[in-house]
């Protein structure tokens, strides 16, 4: 029981001096969490910022036409400049 006491401990405490070494020491790796984490913290204040809430109380939509609106493709309209023979490049 001792054995598994010490190895615990002795776990624990490299765990603690790693996680120590790494707050401390100028790491790439906590350089760059600490940028994900700035950008993730601005991208939830944009979004609660602009895109919680509609601008106006009248302006909600039923999702199907927003859906169609979103994904529908538009007719392509044919210039007078182009031959009839070029639709093979569509």
């Amino acid at each position: 029981m001792a054995t598994t006491l010490n190895h615990r401990n002795a776990t624990h405490r490299a765990l603690a001096s790693r996680i120590v070494a790494w707050a401390r020491g100028p790491t790439f790796a906590r350089d760059i969490l600490i940028v994900l984490a700035i950008k993730f913290l601005l991208l939830i204040a944009l979004k609660f910022a602009f895109f919680n809430h509609p601008q106006a109380r009248n302006m909600s939509l039923p999702p199907a036409q927003v859906a169609q609106a979103l994904l529908s493709v538009p007719a392509s309209v044919q210039s007078p400049l182009q031959h009839r023979g070029d639709n093979h490049a569509r």
